[in-house]
């Protein structure tokens, strides 16, 4: 009786525990048949997102290469000669890129990508006589600011007046002379400048190379020049010189007047006596001279003021046709520029 009564009790704590169904794994993992589709099409779809992301072209930021410019090249150049112009009126070396540019051979490409103009020039050394290049970076947005690809610094003023041809520049303002012809030509020098009694050769050469047709006028400015060397021995005395030379210049005998003070002049002062032996090998009429150089002071000191109006600071310079600006050494292309007829 008893061992029943403890099967009864066993069999009924058994039937009040929790029964556990553990089923064998299957070669799904235990997963049903439709979570594994799902796994399936989920690893399809990132897939397929992958191969999309490789294939998909990568984004690339592209300046506007096909940007328009706002200005054109006669324009880019208009500024250009402004620009170079104004380095006439430099107090350095700088001074003489306006007669060396051959404004005329410049070529302009735009570049696109960065919004500017590309200006090359050649040049001509001087010196050597070679042609070298020049490059100019114009903004397009404001072709007032230039930037010089050489080693030069820009003019800290940029006047009205254009380089309109080597070594010509058109003055601001200034306008041809009131004379058919011949060509008015007007030499500024101080004597005692550097390089002012030497350029009086060339300006002998021009006249006779074009006769009749080029009226060359010697104009005597002093400057700083002249004023140094009359701390020393007076201004009455420093002055000669350029009384002598423009009194001269009105002679037939001013080409070998101009040879034999060449010949002499080292630099420094020149007296009267020195100057008296020059005239008289020269042939001059002593008479017509003297007479001329007592008179002389009113008509320099027009000059001065001639000189003032054309903005002139150094000598020597040249003014042809009343409103073109060069050097003696471009006398010539400035000549042919205001009157191409002339040399033909």
């Amino acid at each position: 009786m008893e061992s029943k009564i403890k099967k009864a009790k066993s069999v009924k704590a058994e039937s009040n525990e929790p029964k556990i169904l553990v089923k064998p794994i299957g070669r799904f993992g235990g997963l049903d048949s439709i979570h594994v589709a799902l796994i399936i099409v989920v690893a399809l779809l990132i897939a397929l997102l992958l191969v999309i992301s490789y294939q998909k072209p990568a984004i690339k930021i592209v300046t506007n290469t096909t940007a328009k410019p706002i200005h054109n090249s006669t324009q880019v150049l208009a500024s250009l000669q402004r620009f170079l112009a104004s380095y006439a009126y430099v107090n350095s070396s700088l001074s003489v890129l306006p007669y060396v540019t051959e404004i005329q051979n410049a070529s302009t490409a735009y570049l696109p990508s960065s919004r500017q103009w590309l200006a090359e020039i050649p040049a001509v050394n001087p010196a050597t006589n070679t042609t070298f290049e020049m490059g100019f970076l114009v903004n397009d947005s404001n072709t007032s600011r230039i930037l010089p690809l050489i080693q030069a610094a820009s003019p800290s003023k940029i006047l009205n007046n254009s380089l309109v041809y080597q070594g010509v520049i058109k003055l601001s303002g200034k306008y041809a002379c009131n004379v058919e012809k011949p060509l008015q030509v007007y030499w500024f020098i101080d004597p005692y400048e550097q390089g002012s009694v030497k350029s009086l050769m060339n300006a002998t050469q021009l006249e006779s190379k074009f006769g009749s047709n080029v009226s060359i006028q010697i104009k005597i400015f002093n400057t700083q020049a002249t004023l140094s060397v009359a701390k020393q021995y007076g201004l009455v005395n420093a002055e000669l010189l350029g009384k002598y030379i423009f009194c001269a210049s009105s002679q037939a005998g001013f080409e070998n007047f101009v040879r034999n003070l060449n010949a002499a002049y080292t630099g420094s002062f020149m007296g009267r006596l020195a100057l008296n032996n020059i005239a008289n090998e020269s042939g001059l009429n002593y008479t017509a001279l003297a007479s001329c150089i007592n008179t002389s002071q009113q008509a320099i000191n027009g000059q001065a003021l001639l000189a003032q109006f054309y903005n002139i600071t150094t000598t020597p310079t040249v003014i042809v046709d009343c409103e073109y600006m060069s050097i003696p050494q471009t006398a010539e292309q400035a000549i042919c520029f205001a009157n191409s007829a002339l040399c033909k």
